[in-house]
């Protein structure tokens, strides 16, 4: 009898209706909460439980984040994470808040909404290389979100030859460099785009009646479409950098034998190739804060 009962609980659970995140019923980001003392307790209780943390950093105002939290609402999601990770909605805002947690972990901007970092207590940052790929959350095949989690909960740092040699790590250090550069102006960008748009009501109330009015709003509006256009510029740079480094290290591989194996890789380390990447040059005065003149 007891056996009967408890399989009818868990069908119960099973069949129970997910949280209806997409539905605007309940959002999952909550701007007040202190998201860095939330990532710390995460933190501590994966040491304890020897699982991993998943910090998404997304919004309630953005379709994808809703996306994902619906995906980790379904059952077999939500057996996924409660038995390999503690889970932090981190609020991003409008890409201006809670960057610095972000930054603690090597990444310095937030390309797209939502950005998942799998951080291992003692081995950091586990996806570097697709945490920025959950901005199509919505439209992911819940299929494919599921065996990416469960493979990520399993996951050890690694790679093949190219990805293991020295001459392929100066390049990747090269990236992150600039990477850290241009993504602190652009995670600057968008704070100092809401702090503009803090001083701006009675503009925006005064707009279609006012001309000065108008002429700033529009301004306003101007200007932050050039952010957003400047940052999905970035991140395509940004995967073309990382690509970029991957074939001319493979190419010079192969150029040097026909199998790619650890002894071919450390002879090209050892001759030191001399590799140069087209990093992109963007212009000194990107955005208007930037001008010498500027003030809000």
């Amino acid at each position: 009898m007891f056996r009967l009962f408890a399989v009818m609980i868990f069908l119960v659970f099973l069949t129970a209706p997910a949280p209806a995140f997409m539905d605007g019923e309940v959002d999952p980001f909550d701007e007040a909460v202190d998201a860095r003392a939330e990532v710390a307790a995460a933190m501590d209780r994966a040491a304890g439980n020897s699982t991993r943390v998943l910090l998404v950093f997304g919004a309630n105002w953005c379709h994808d984040s809703h996306g994902l939290a619906d995906h980790f609402a379904q059952a077999d999601m939500v057996e996924v994470i409660s038995e390999n990770y503690e889970l932090v909605y981190i609020d991003v805002g409008w890409r201006h808040r809670n960057l610095d947690i972000a930054l603690d972990y090597g990444v310095p901007t937030i390309y797209g909404t939502p950005t998942v970092l799998v951080i291992d207590p003692e081995l950091g940052l586990m996806n570097r290389g697709t945490m920025h790929s959950w901005h199509t959350a919505f439209s992911r095949p819940h299929a494919d979100v599921v065996r990416y989690f469960r493979q990520m909960a399993f996951s050890r740092p690694g790679g093949g030859v190219v990805e293991n040699s020295q001459t392929y790590a100066a390049l990747v250090e090269q990236i992150q460099e600039w990477e850290n550069r241009e993504g602190a102006r652009l995670s600057h960008a968008y704070v100092m785009l809401q702090e503009w748009r803090a001083t701006l009501d009675d503009e925006f109330a005064a707009a279609g009646n006012d001309d000065e009015a108008t002429r700033i709003v529009e301004l306003y509006h101007s200007v932050e479409y050039d952010i957003d256009r400047h940052r999905g510029r970035m991140r395509e740079q940004r995967n073309a950098l990382y690509s970029a480094a991957r074939n001319a290290v493979r190419d010079a591989l192969f150029e040097d034998g026909s199998d790619l194996t650890p002894e071919l890789a450390a002879a090209l380390d050892a001759s030191s190739p001399d590799i140069q990447l087209d990093f992109p040059e963007y212009e000194e005065v990107l955005f208007p804060w930037e001008d010498e003149g500027w003030a809000l």
